[in-house]
């Protein structure tokens, strides 16, 4: 069995068996080649799974060498199903625009996320301001983006709640993504700023799994990311927005220091002149997103404080 097997391949396994969701090879009977032939290529798979992800894109003097699929690395914020619809339509863009295969994969949680980047498990990081400086650290990893507009942590409670302003949260429960998300750290230290005590953090996978409990009366507010309380309420979730926090430096998007010269300046420069075309437009409308502009390590190390957080 796969010792890591990426979420990408557990989705695409989904609809394999209308009886299991997980169920790759359907137990039947079959002539002895056939079952010979399917056992070759489900090792052949095993084989593929334990192969290491370094070394797998365009490498720093491999100029004669095949294109390789490079590897999109995208930061847990959303269940992997949600995640990979969410971001595929990016895949997409960027893939056609430099004629370059890529796939997408994601983490269980923050934790694996940020093993997987110490180890330069992706090509192209998609991930949290505090937590691109980890990956700027290591050395591994350079800036190529960031979005264009920055975020906010922002406080959302059901459409028809009481709840009005951040005072009304005295005693409630609050529940948020994440506790090493910095929509989450940002907003917790933003709801304790404005001097609002007793009140409970239950912490949840997701940010839809935080805004979920609000829905489903688990919490009496939630703090999420403005870009998906915007997204949310815009799919007719009976949410709305009670606070927001300062703004903050939006996501980090990297790039392996190991890829060429050419190939980092290319992605860099697709991110950039997204907003300025028909398609990257279309594109970050689908997926809610801003345009990416150029990045600077100064912009990331006011979050510094939050980067050791575990």
């Amino acid at each position: 069995m796969c010792s890591r097997l990426p979420y990408q391949v557990l989705v695409n396994t989904l609809n394999t068996s209308t009886t299991h969701p997980y169920k790759i090879i359907q137990h039947h009977q079959m002539p002895y080649n056939k079952r010979l032939k399917s056992a070759l290529c489900v090792f052949a798979m095993i084989c593929l799974c334990q192969t290491p992800a370094i070394g797998k894109a365009e490498i720093s003097g491999s100029k004669n060498k095949p294109k390789a699929m490079l590897t999109f690395g995208l930061l847990p914020i959303q269940s992997p199903i949600t995640l990979f619809k969410r971001f595929a339509p990016l895949r997409d863009y960027i893939s056609t625009t430099l004629n370059q295969r890529i796939r997408l994969e994601t983490a269980k949680n923050f934790h694996e996320y940020a093993k997987r980047t110490a180890v330069r498990q992706y090509d192209i990081l998609f991930t949290a301001p505090h937590m691109a400086l980890a990956a700027l650290d290591n050395g591994k990893y350079e800036l190529a983006a960031t979005f264009n507009k920055p975020l906010q942590a922002v406080i959302v409670a059901k459409t028809k709640s009481a709840i009005q302003q951040l005072s009304d949260l005295i005693g409630k429960t609050i529940a948020t993504p994440p506790k090493q998300a910095i929509t989450t750290l940002f907003g917790i230290q933003y709801i304790q700023a404005q001097n609002i005590r007793n009140v409970h953090f239950n912490t949840y996978r997701t940010h839809n799994a935080a805004y979920n409990a609000v829905l489903g009366n688990e919490a009496q507010a939630a703090i999420i990311a403005n870009f998906i309380a915007i997204n949310a309420i815009k799919h007719n979730k009976s949410l709305k927005i009670i606070a927001q926090s300062p703004s903050f430096p939006g996501i980090g998007i990297l790039v392996a220091q190991d890829l060429s010269s050419d190939l980092k300046n290319r992605i860099k420069k697709t991110f950039w002149n997204m907003e300025a075309q028909p398609e990257g437009r279309a594109v970050l409308k689908k997926i809610s997103q801003p345009g990416y502009t150029e990045a600077h390590r100064s912009e990331f190390e006011a979050l510094r404080p939050f980067s050791a957080i575990k």
